[in-house]
This record gives structure tokens, C-alpha cells and sequence, in this order.
């Protein structure tokens, strides 16, 4: 009994810490993928080479790789199925409290007889940058900087791309 209850704590703590884990490998790989690019670009001729070599090392390990998959699946679903009223719970709880806190919001600039929509401004950065030939999904972030003595907004996409629009 004893035995199992550690070995329990040990798999619990390596669930854990996969999960804890997750965004920062994601963010690591996410910086590393133009490293790798590179790497494999340069190390092709010696994959080409290696190829045969890799295909036998597969079929070699795959009947373990089958079983460690075999193994773990009934862990996983354990423990899927022990944490979904946890989940559910959850999400509940925090779909509630979201509900308390919506509410409409807008933002207006009033300036010089004139009254204009922060969320119509943005849209219009959007647009002009799009005009200029890029793709709405390249935009990750945007910032807007208002400048009324101007008549115009001026804004940069991803921290790198700048333009400006007229109100």
C-alpha cells in the first residue's frame, strides 16, 4: 500500500509538473523554430544520409514506444475522468463572475467641436495597415496613439510596423 500511495504522489507531482511546464516549453520551442530552420536547411545532405539508418532505429522502437502509450493511456483517462467535475466546477464559477463584470464600453475623443470613437480609430489603423498589403491575421498587437492637435492617430502593428490615420 505504501509503495503504491508514493508512486501515486510521483505521478501526480510529474502531472503536475508537465502541466506547469507547458507554456514555457511552448514559448521556448515558438523562439527556437527559426534556429531550426536553419539547422535543418543546413544539415540536410546528412539527414538524406541518415535516412535509412533512422527508418530501422523506428521500427526497432516502436513496439516500446506502442507500449508506453498502452501504459499511460489509463492514467490519462483516470485522471481526465477524476478532474472533470473540477472542471466543470470551475468553468462555471468563472463563467459567473465573467457575467457580473460585462458590461458595454465605449470610449470617446472629444476635441475642437469634434467627438470620435477609440474603437472606430482602431479599426481605421487596422484598415490602413491592411491596405498596405498586409494580412488582418499578421496583427498581433497594435497600439494607437491619439494625437488631436494632428487630426490623427498614428499606430504600430507587431512593434515594428508604424503608420497614421486621419480622423
Amino acid at each position: 500500500m505504501g509503495m503504491n500511495s508514493t508512486e501515486d504522489k510521483i505521478k501526480e507531482i510529474a502531472r503536475e509538473f508537465s502541466k506547469a511546464t507547458e507554456p514555457v516549453i511552448k514559448e521556448a520551442k515558438k523562439a527556437a523554430e527559426p534556429f531550426i530552420r536553419d539547422v535543418k536547411e543546413v544539415t540536410k545532405p546528412y539527414t538524406k544520409k541518415a535516412e535509412p539508418y533512422i527508418k530501422d532505429i523506428k521500427e526497432k522502437t516502436e513496439p516500446y514506444l506502442k507500449d508506453i502509450k498502452d501504459k499511460a493511456e489509463p492514467v490519462y483517462s483516470e485522471v481526465k475522468t477524476k478532474a472533470e467535475p473540477y472542471i466543470k466546477d470551475i468553468k462555471e464559477k468563472a463563467g459567473a463572475k465573467a457575467a457580473k463584470f460585462t458590461c458595454k464600453e465605449e470610449v470617446f475623443v472629444q476635441y475642437s467641436h469634434h467627438e470620435i470613437k477609440t474603437s472606430d480609430i482602431i479599426e481605421r489603423a487596422k484598415k490602413d495597415y491592411i491596405s498596405k498589403g498586409n494580412k488582418a491575421t499578421s496583427i498581433k498587437e497594435i497600439q494607437v496613439y491619439i494625437k488631436p492637435s494632428d487630426n490623427a492617430a498614428y499606430y504600430v502593428v507587431n512593434h515594428t510596423d508604424t503608420g497614421k490615420v486621419e480622423f
